[in-house]
Parts: C-alpha cells; structure tokens; sequence
C-alpha cells in the first residue's frame, strides 16, 4: 500500500494517489466503504468544503490504511490554497456500442488498463486506435472511454475532428478553443500560444478524458499532450501518428471468420444464423469481415424477419453493388472509405486509381508498372498509402521483398465509385444510386450518404 505521509499533500490527492495505488475505481471504492459514489467523486476533485471524519474513516479502512495512517489522513488539508474554483462537468461520450465488439476484448481491456494507469514518470502518453475504414475505430474508443469514465471526475470531453464532408477538419488551433469551452474556460485570448497554454494549465488541475475521432495528423493531438497530468487522451485516427513518442498504439483491422460470424450472431440470433450458415458464411465473405460492413448487413436482416440470409448473400455476390447496398439509415461504408479517401494527398489518390486492376498482392514492381516509373517515388507512395491504412503489408517474398494488398473495401470503391459507378451528386455529401435495397429513391434519385462509424 502506498504510504500516504510520504503522497501528495492535500487530502484529495492523498486520496486519490491511494484508491489508485489499491487499483479501485470510485465504483470499487464506494462499494467497499458504503460511501456514494458522488461523494467520493467530490472528495476527489475538492469540491467537498467540510467532508464527514466518519466517510473518511470508512474511505481510509476500505483502502486498507494502517490505523496510524488513517488519523493522518483525516487531518490533512482539504486541498491547496491556489486550487483554482470548480468548473463545469462535461459527459460529452456518444453513447457505447450496444452490441458486444466481437475480437476486441483485448483491445479494450489494455486501453482501459492504460488509460487509468498512474503515471509514475509523469509524462502525457495518449492511446492511439488506428484501422482502415470500417474497421470499427470509433465503437472501439467509445467502448473503452465509457469503462474508465469514473476514474475522471471532471470529465469527459469528445470532439470529432472531421464530422462530416461538407466541414472542413479542426485546426489544432480550433481544438484547442473547442476543448476550452468544454471546460468553462473560455479562452478570452487572441493569440492561439496564449489559448494552448490556458487548455494545458486546465488540464494539468483536472482529470480529464479526452477522445478525439477521425484524427489526421500529430498536430491535432499534440496540444493535449501535458505531462504531470492526471487526464488522459484517446484517439480514433485515420493514419499511423508515428511522430507521437510514448503512445499506446492499438491497430485493428478486418476480423476473423468466427468474429464475424459472432458479429451476425449477436444480431440475428443463434438459430437463425446457424440454420443458414454457409448464407452467413458467404456474407461475411462479401463483407471482407470488416465490423461496420457486419452490423450494416445484420441491421438490414433484423429489420426483415422475413428474408432469408440466402437472399442477403445473393445481394451482396455482384461485387460492383456491394458498397451501394451496405448502407442503412445513416451508417455507409461507402462513406466511410470515401471521407479516407477524399483527404487523401492527389498523387495518393491517383496511385490507387491505377492499382484498380491490379489483383492481389503487389510491391515495387508493379507500382513501377502501373503508377510511377521512378521506383524512389513508387517506394514512398507505398509508405504513404500504407500508413494511411489504404493497403496493408502481405507476406513478403522469398528474397524479402515487400508485398502490399488494397484493403477490400478500399479497392471496391476505387474500382468502382470514382469512375462512375456512384457518380458524385451535386449536392454535397450526396451520392446516386442506381439499385439499392426495395428499390427505393428520393426524389431526384439521390439519397443522403452519410459517413459510419469507424
């Protein structure tokens, strides 16, 4: 047990340090000594002016302080003379996946695990989810955010850095004022150094989660970064953030056949699903085993008791309609490729065009074939256009060479979206669609097409 005479010397962080040192929650914490969850909250954070000796006596003993150590304990000062006033609380989480996430256990247990960690080196360490699109990166960070929400009592801020195609993305700049406000303390400053000290000096006093989705760059993250904080950062990002040192990194990407035969499972039910299980199988083939293309497919059979998986799988065996028809209310895959797609760098795009036809796995070679005759600049498309998870590494020849494949989704949609297929409509963040599921259109033969999560 850590020795609270030696701790931080203000109650609250006396408190704090040894809840966290014991590995409790506030739940865990609550539940042992019989206090509310609230109170202990409010102890936690100073907003408690005259707290009970007997809830910290029940705090101190489910702590499992020496006697000694528990008098100590209530003597200590409420907090320091400089703590700066309570400000507001925010819960800005969406809410959580409502299915379980097939195949991510794992994943959400090490960022939870590393997102309530103490630090004892002091430094900010963000834990970073990336995946190519429709890999789930959002319900992933969203799972884990909501089972640590407790560890941060001054609470939880969200931003989404790219909410939607006709937006342009948040500046660092404007994040910061963002995440300012979420806070109550609005910058009141002009010059964009002052408002970056302001958010540091804020989240320095508090303990904080942060998540960002749909990060493009180390610059979006960067400002948050503060060491000797107890808050903490959590990322969806679109593209490998390399130039962020000491983050927890998580890739994820397709799932295996049984995760994804789960993923239908837990939608439609075990018997339904079983009773047709090479339909299933056949539709998680058409669903390259990607959890958004999955739970789109699932949803669209749930709502139709009626129809059979066969029909479903028949639906999706044209390759060329497999992006228009995943699509429900306002989750697309077709939408979520193309907001990666469209904030791609021109020769990333134009590199992919042309690898359209190609078949399988690739490297240097046929990039010098089919994109570049310079082998300097097919190497660094390749780089680019891996670390912004459009392709990924395949096994790599006998010589050790390396060997790259489109990810699924991604090829569909440069074979056949871009090139007229799905012909971009002139209203923004609008798609045509020639065929989709019952065969219904709005007027003018357009539907919204919005993007999905992950």
């Amino acid at each position: 047990m850590t020795d609270t005479t030696t701790s931080p010397a203000t109650l609250a962080e006396a408190v704090i340090t040894a809840r966290e040192a014991a590995c409790l929650t506030q739940e865990d914490l609550a539940e042992r000594s019989g206090v509310s969850v609230r109170a202990i909250r409010n102890l936690e954070t100073g907003h408690t002016s005259r707290p009970r000796k007997q809830s910290l006596v029940l705090i101190a003993r489910a702590l499992g302080l020496p006697p000694g150590e528990v008098g100590r304990l209530v003597r200590r000062p409420l907090a320091g003379g400089h703590r700066e006033p309570p400000g507001p609380v925010p819960a800005e989480l969406p809410a959580a996946p409502r299915q379980r996430l097939a195949g991510r256990a794992a994943h959400v247990g090490s960022l939870r695990a590393h997102l309530s960690a103490a630090r004892p080196d002091g430094l900010g360490r963000p834990a970073v989810v990336v995946g190519p699109p429709g890999a789930g990166k959002t319900s992933l960070v969203l799972e884990a955010a909501h089972g640590v929400r407790g560890r941060f009592p001054d609470g939880q801020v969200h931003v989404d850095l790219h909410p939607g195609s006709a937006a342009a993305p948040l500046t660092p700049d404007e994040l910061v004022r963002r995440v300012l406000r979420s806070l109550g303390t609005a910058p009141g400053v002009d010059r964009p150094e002052e408002a970056g000290a302001r958010l540091r000096d804020a989240l320095s006093r508090r303990r904080v989660l942060v998540v960002l989705d749909n990060v493009d760059s180390e610059a979006q993250v960067r400002p948050l970064l503060v060491d000797g904080a107890r808050s903490a950062v959590l990322v969806a990002a679109r593209r490998e953030l390399p130039a962020l040192t000491g983050q927890l990194r998580r890739r994820i990407g397709a799932l295996s056949e049984w995760e994804s035969f789960q993923v239908l499972e837990d939608l439609l039910g075990a018997a339904r699903t079983r009773a047709e299980r090479d339909c299933a199988l056949s539709v998680v083939r058409s669903c390259a085993r990607l959890p958004l293309a999955l739970h789109i497919a699932g949803l669209w059979l749930s709502a139709r008791p009626h129809r059979s998986l066969r029909d479903l799988a028949d639906r999706l065996e044209p390759e060329q309609d497999r992006l228009r028809f995943l699509h429900i209310g306002d989750l697309s895959l077709q939408a979520s490729v193309a907001a990666c797609f469209g904030v791609l760098p021109a020769p990333a795009r134009a590199a992919l065009q042309r690898l359209r036809t190609v078949r399988g796995a690739f490297g240097v070679e046929e990039m010098t074939t089919h994109v570049t005759p310079s082998r300097g600049l097919a190497a660094d498309l390749l780089d680019e256009l891996l670390d912004r998870q459009m392709i990924h590494a395949d096994t790599a020849t006998e010589d050790g060479r390396a060997r790259y494949r489109v990810h699924e989704a991604v090829r569909q949609y440069v074979a056949y979206c871009p090139t007229g297929s799905c012909r971009t409509g002139t209203a923004t963040g609008q798609v045509w669609l020639p065929r989709q599921a019952g065969g219904a259109r709005t007027a003018g033969g357009v539907r919204d097409q919005r993007r999905g999560p992950g």
